[in-house]
């Protein structure tokens, strides 16, 4: 299994890296991001992360689960 900065680093390079990143907050299940560019995230790619259960585009937020 991955490890918990193996997991990160992957979900920031899917969604395009810290330059496409405005905000990044997080809770309890999910990681919660605000891009610049809502085009770029590979969203199948980060659904095959170890970790990741699923992936939520709502109100302007890409939220990883």
């Amino acid at each position: 299994m991955a490890t918990n900065k193996q997991i990160a680093e992957s979900v920031l390079n899917a969604v395009g890296g810290a330059e496409n990143v405005r905000q990044v907050t997080h809770c309890m299940t999910r990681l919660r991001f605000a891009l610049k560019d809502m085009s770029i995230p590979d969203v199948e790619q980060i659904k095959k992360l170890d970790g990741v259960m699923s992936v939520v585009t709502t109100g302007g937020q890409f939220q990883v689960v």
